[in-house]
């Protein structure tokens, strides 16, 4: 689940800035103002909605909640042909980054206290390979179909898979929570 999740996120370090161009036509200011949006919209989120999310839906809840926006954000990126929709709409796909502590949370009390470091350097790598996998598979998608010989021109093709890989992991999150709560 882990590695799937952070694979997802490799997108918008990989392809945001030739997204917006390819698109939209932005410049690097606009794709500097959505980064912007974004990050500060996720600080936000990560600094005043986690807890909230946690207290009222618990843990396995609020992953599987902020896993769905993700879902529908990277839909939404994936197919949408209005700038001005997408830079509006940068901000509320940071409502997905409930997920991210609450399943680091619920990763850290599967395991015991000796195990910590051991379950932070596992994570921590598996961080790294998505690093190095997901900006070669994700700049791919995008050349693909971006490419002058390209089938169908959809420069938001790559969230479409981002979009895929986080439905896989929350099947995946799904399946392994039920197993782990099963007496």
């Amino acid at each position: 689940v882990a590695f799937l999740y952070a694979l997802t996120f490799t997108v918008y370090p990989a392809i945001w800035s030739y997204f917006g161009k390819a698109a939209f036509g932005w410049s690097a200011t606009w794709v500097g103002v959505a980064l912007a949006a974004y990050g500060v919209a996720l600080a936000l989120v990560q600094s005043l909605l986690v807890a909230p999310a946690i207290r009222k839906f618990g843990e396995t809840r609020t992953v599987i909640i902020g896993m769905c926006i993700e879902v529908g954000a990277f839909v939404f990126l994936g197919l949408t042909t209005s700038g001005l929709l997408t830079l509006l709409f940068t901000p509320i796909t940071a409502l997905g980054g409930i997920a991210g502590p609450a399943l680091q949370s619920l990763q850290s009390r599967r395991v015991p206290a000796s195990q910590q470091g051991e379950l932070q350097g596992i994570l921590t790598s598996l961080n790294a390979l998505t690093m190095i996998a997901g900006p070669l598979m994700m700049t791919w998608v995008f050349g693909l179909f971006t490419a002058p010989t390209a089938p169908l021109f959809l420069p938001g093709a790559p969230f479409l898979l981002a979009g895929v890989l986080m439905v896989a992991a929350v099947l995946v999150f799904v399946a392994t929570s039920r197993e782990s709560s099963t007496p």
